[in-house]
């Protein structure tokens, strides 16, 4: 008889169930899904703003930025899905277990602050894409696109949302478009490969290589992620060792192919932005028109299209990243329409006292990369630590570049702080 053993989370292992992976039949697109669903957070609109004003203001200049966030996210986001699949439990709810007390309710405020800055990218993203599409003013369209996540929550909670299908057909609408502004654009391909190598950064440039590293590392991906790669409560029983060895194989694998997707997205944006011309200005608005003025009207549309999908999309994963952080936080159930309140009120006042829509993306991101080491710190502890994590433990490499990586992004923030900008 084969032997069953427990881990240190008390949950049992047999060894006779090899096929059997966290939340039931194991394949690779039990980790790809959810990787893919994630990478929604890193094409929101907060980095169509970030990338179309970095394009614009700078050329081609920030794309290191772009590249380095990319890779990053590779790293950090393989910890989150790793930490959801070893524990069954998402990164807010080990945040809250292991600090108690005042620990815990400076984690979970930095947290909301993470949704609503998060909220009000996806609210004024598509609310800008409503105004573009069909001359809808801004506050209405703010108010259509709550009123969408609000009705995909409804139905979510009765068991009728789609939603990882209808996230995954909006996520290629985003990437098809996108694409699609590059092939048509005038690009200096010389001038890109360059731009790869780490460039100095003034006070202007440090301000949106800090909002992209927020915007492209995002911290409430990595509690999405977490849960959304949890065990299932379905009966199974819990995975070898071996078998917990392969799904981390296939996660780094799936990992890998989201963050590509949004790598590539997030260089799309900047180097179409890059070829408009130089008096088209730094807002999504002013591409918009440029893009109408020398592309056609065809490819301003598609811009406008990409992101409203891109406004809709992150505004569902949005609404499940808000439920993991209050629920994990909490540690008790919140009426979901309270939850999706007080996640986007906040958004409405702020379109409602004029402040100017890419500004208040930009500054949506910036904010969150100064709560990045609050969420990537305890994420690093969480999974280096071998009584958690067992044989899936980071290797001391894995450690050493995630603490680099968190060291970096540190770096950029108080450079920003420094400068003043």
């Amino acid at each position: 008889m084969a032997e069953s053993t427990s881990t240190s989370s008390g949950r049992r292992v047999d060894d006779r169930s090899p096929e059997h992976g966290l939340g039931g039949t194991f394949s690779a697109p039990r980790t790809l899904v959810p990787a893919l669903l994630a990478a929604i957070a890193y094409v929101d609109p907060g980095n169509f703003g970030v990338n179309i004003s970095s394009g614009a203001q700078h050329g081609y200049a920030l794309v290191w930025v772009v590249v380095f966030a990319s890779c990053s996210a590779m790293v950090i986001q393989y910890l989150a899905a790793k930490l959801g699949m070893v524990t069954g439990m998402s990164l807010a709810e080990h945040s809250a277990r292991r600090y108690p007390g005042i620990g815990r309710v400076l984690l979970w405020t930095q947290a909301e602050i993470v949704v609503i800055m998060t909220d009000l990218a996806e609210v004024v993203g598509g609310a800008i894409a409503l105004y573009l599409l069909f001359g809808l003013p801004l506050m209405w369209g703010a108010v259509a696109v709550t009123a969408f996540s609000l009705v995909v929550l409804y139905l979510k909670v009765h068991g009728r949302s789609h939603f990882e299908s209808v996230v995954l057909v909006l996520l290629a609408v985003i990437i098809g478009s996108l694409l699609w502004q590059v092939l048509i654009a005038d690009v200096d391909r010389v001038a890109l490969l360059r731009s790869v190598a780490p460039g100095p950064l003034d006070s202007s440039a440090a301000l949106l290589a800090v909002g992209i590293v927020g915007a492209t590392v995002m911290p409430h991906a990595l509690h999405f992620h977490s849960a959304a790669s949890r065990a299932r409560d379905d009966g199974t029983v819990e995975p070898s060792q071996t078998e917990r060895i392969r799904i981390g194989r296939h996660t780094v694998r799936s990992v890998v192919i989201a963050m590509s997707v949004a790598g590539v997205a997030n260089v799309s944006l900047v180097v179409f932005s890059a070829a408009l011309p130089s008096e088209a200005g730094a807002s999504i608005e002013s591409a918009y028109a440029a893009l109408g003025a020398h592309a056609g009207q065809i490819a301003a549309t598609m811009l406008a299209v990409a992101l409203l999908a891109s406004g809709l999309a992150s505004t569902l994963v949005g609404v499940q990243t808000g439920d993991v952080v209050m629920t994990g936080f909490g540690k008790r159930p919140i009426p979901a329409l309270v939850r999706r309140m007080l996640a986007v009120v906040p958004t409405l006042i702020i379109l409602g006292v004029g402040v100017e829509p890419t500004n208040a993306l930009v500054w949506s991101q910036v904010v969150l990369s100064f709560a990045l080491p609050g969420t990537l710190i305890p994420l690093l502890l969480f999974t280096h630590d071998r009584r958690l994590m067992g044989r899936l433990a980071n290797h001391r490499l894995t450690t050493v570049v995630a603490w680099l990586i968190t060291a970096v992004i540190v770096g950029l923030v108080g450079f920003l702080i420094v400068s003043g900008a």
